[in-house]
């Protein structure tokens, strides 16, 4: 049993550190590059130049891919230690 709270223990403790060492980085970025993209107070762009907006548009969505594959990994780990649980 104790090497079950072991492996329970760690599995919460990689999902804990996933979310608040990537997950919220990576949404913190996602939305910092939402608003970089976004209309100013004078409805122009708030990157003038096309290239940099089109880098950055692809830098968002390289992000936003990332984090729905993070959330896959959060999935597994949930579901790896559902299964450890119905030994």
């Amino acid at each position: 049993m104790n090497n079950t709270k072991t492996a329970l223990d760690l599995t919460a403790s990689v999902r804990n550190d996933l979310f608040d060492n990537v997950a919220l980085a990576l949404s913190r970025v996602e939305g910092k590059l939402s608003f970089l993209l976004s209309e100013g107070l004078d409805g122009n762009p708030r990157i003038a130049d096309s290239f940099s907006q089109e880098v950055a548009q692809e830098t968002k969505e390289m992000v936003n891919k990332t984090r729905h594959e993070l959330d896959k990994v959060f999935i597994q780990l949930s579901e790896g230690r559902s299964k450890f649980l119905n030994l």
